[in-house]
């Protein structure tokens, strides 16, 4: 079948030819050019209107920073260095000075955005978008998209992002996410919401919960799912890799008539280092006659057999088997040349048998490999459809209300919902981001988590201060959590306010330079990177010379001091160096406001 907007636009370009040799002027040739470029760029994908905002014609002539509102600051573990942060100002903002902080570094990223619905719930340049705007979704997708650019670059390699989305949004959504994140898995979650609002001939009863994951994603697994289980292992075969991505994994592994493994061959890699493999590695070729004599060789391969990777490499299976944390199967197969099957025990799994909280006992004398009693595995994938009533909208409006003592904000999601997805996707070190924070449920989310498990995760907050939102809500929630509230404890914990700024890029202002202005907010910046506190006390901030001096000179002070920050312009004498040695010394990066110092000419 013919491609008629192929042929249409063919018929186009060649008409433009003709033109091109009748208008030879620069005007016209530059004119046609773009004309050309619309009509050669990718045609299958979501198009839309892009709309400029206030909020990026004013990072034109000023360049956003963090104020540090210290009176609002909540020391509520006085024995940890360690601080959340909660920022107030339009997100875009917030998330530019985040990329020069953490880029690639956030492991998981919940956002609740406007659903740009008929009530004018989604504000644009400081307008209220309702039904009657023709360009209401392209101006949600401009606004979102900008957004979600920098998530992508703040994202760890494992890191998983968490949008929730009403119906209104949720399709366009959905294909901007695998544009923008066409190496990772989207997928989307149905969550019944409530018992049903009319609309139009329809009950809605759903909203959705869209998780943008690497193609290898495992959730955490959840007790709410738990069902009875054959076993706690699982094939160490990796198939969402193959040699040539990590050659280090594939190995042969040596079996013997009894299903004992008896040590492991050389990896790709180390046949490519020692010289014994010198081709591509996408075609070498495993070799079942590796096997020393009374064994049989193993390779990770795919069910269909298709040439994988093993999820541990030699020596950690190895260890792994003789503690005994790896089970061997025999198979029958005929799209394999392997005999047996080769079983891991997750890492989650491992530390319950090690903490004695799973009981075990091992096959026989003669194979290590332990069978874990009365074992139940939890659901260890996400289920695409929630329907617990536990995650009615309603839920959230009555924590609000036990809070505060009243209806402070509208709509916002059960704690409940934010703890089941964060559970699902957090480890217990994670760093986790909301930019559109609202009424602070996910900082509420993180504090239980780690108040249930003993976890350390930490968080950094987002949200503009409309209506006082930030102050009188997502501020006030926070310290009611930290401090306890009704007949909920307090959660020890601590927290940095920031507001937003701006320094313009050109002043009048003989006195100060840009550069001396952006100087005075490069403390909040480090504060944020390394999750801590400068108190001038425990941790440093040098900027000079006399300031490194006046240090060396303060024993008392130096034997208190946990960590030094210093300007990269500060020249350390010997005798500094050794004073400071038992003290962890960072360097003050350049890259804070390097491109824009570049750009005004004081760099």
């Amino acid at each position: 079948m013919a491609n008629l907007s192929q042929i249409k636009r063919e018929h186009m370009l060649q008409f433009l030819e003709k033109i091109k040799a009748e208008h030879s002027d620069d005007e016209s040739l530059i004119a046609i050019s773009e004309i050309e470029n619309e009509l050669t760029e990718k045609k299958y994908g979501l198009v839309w209107e892009q709309h400029e905002e206030a909020v990026d014609v004013q990072m034109r002539d000023n360049v956003p920073v963090f104020t540090e509102v210290k009176e609002r600051e909540i020391k509520g573990n006085p024995d940890s260095e360690d601080y959340n942060f909660l920022l107030e100002g339009d997100n875009l903002h917030s998330l530019k000075l985040l990329e020069k902080t953490h880029k690639g570094k956030i492991d998981v990223i919940y956002i609740d955005p406007p659903y740009n619905t008929v009530n004018k719930d989604f504000i644009y340049n400081d307008s209220r978008i309702g039904y009657d705007d023709g360009y209401r979704h392209s101006k949600w997708l401009s606004f979102m998209n900008e957004r979600l650019l920098i998530a992508r670059k703040l994202l760890s390699r494992s890191g998983v992002l968490i949008i929730s989305i009403g119906y209104q949004e949720v399709h366009d959504l959905m294909l901007l996410c695998e544009e923008l994140f066409d190496n990772k898995q989207v997928v989307c979650v149905t969550v019944q919401t409530s018992g049903g609002k009319p609309n139009g001939g329809f009950n809605i009863s759903q909203e959705y919960v869209i998780f943008i994951t690497p193609n290898d994603f495992l959730p955490n697994a959840s007790e709410d799912l738990q069902n009875k289980y054959s076993s706690p292992y699982h094939g160490m075969n990796l198939a969402t890799f193959n040699q040539e991505q990590r050659p280090n994994q594939a190995y042969p592994i040596f079996i013997d008539s009894e299903g004992l493994i008896k040590g492991y061959g050389k990896s790709l890699q180390d046949k490519v280092n020692d010289g014994t493999y010198g081709g591509k590695l996408s075609d070498y070729k495993y070799d079942y006659s590796e096997a020393p004599e009374g064994t049989v060789a193993v390779f990770p391969v795919t069910q269909k057999g298709d040439p994988c990777v093993w999820r541990l490499i030699g020596s950690r299976m190895m260890s792994d088997w003789e503690k005994g944390y790896i089970k061997v199967v025999p198979i029958e197969s005929k799209k394999t040349a392997n005999k047996f099957t080769v079983q891991y025990l997750s890492a989650g799994v491992i530390s319950k048998i090690e903490s004695g909280e799973l009981k075990t006992h091992r096959i026989n004398d003669k194979c290590p490999t332990l069978e874990v009693e009365e074992y139940k595995t939890a659901g260890v994938t996400i289920p695409t459809i929630w329907t617990d009533k536990k995650y009615h909208t309603t839920n959230g409006s009555n924590e609000i209300k036990k809070i505060f003592g009243e209806k402070v904000f509208s709509y916002p999601k059960p704690l409940v919902l934010i703890k089941d997805i964060l559970n699902r996707v957090t480890d217990t070190d994670s760093l986790v981001v909301d930019f559109f924070a609202g009424s602070g449920t996910t900082a509420h989310a993180v504090l239980e988590l780690n108040n249930y498990d003993n976890g350390t995760r930490k968080y950094i907050l987002c949200t503009n201060n409309e209506n006082n939102i930030c102050e009188s809500v997502t501020y006030k929630r926070i310290k009611k959590v930290i401090e306890g509230y009704s007949d909920c404890e307090p959660i020890s914990s601590n927290l940095k306010y920031y507001k937003t700024d701006f320094i313009q890029k050109t002043s009048d202002d003989e006195e100060y330079s840009v550069e001396e202005k952006l100087t005075e907010h490069i403390k909040e910046m480090i504060q944020l990177e390394w999750g801590t506190s400068l108190d001038d006390d425990k941790y440093v901030l040098l900027f000079t010379d006399e300031e490194a001096d006046t240090l060396e000179a303060d024993k008392e002070r130096l034997e208190k001091c946990k960590g030094i920050y210093i300007s990269s312009s500060v020249l350390l004498t010997s005798k500094q160096e050794n004073a400071f040695s038992n003290i962890p010394v960072h360097i003050i990066p350049d890259y804070y406001f390097e491109s824009e110092l570049r750009e005004v000419g004081e760099l």
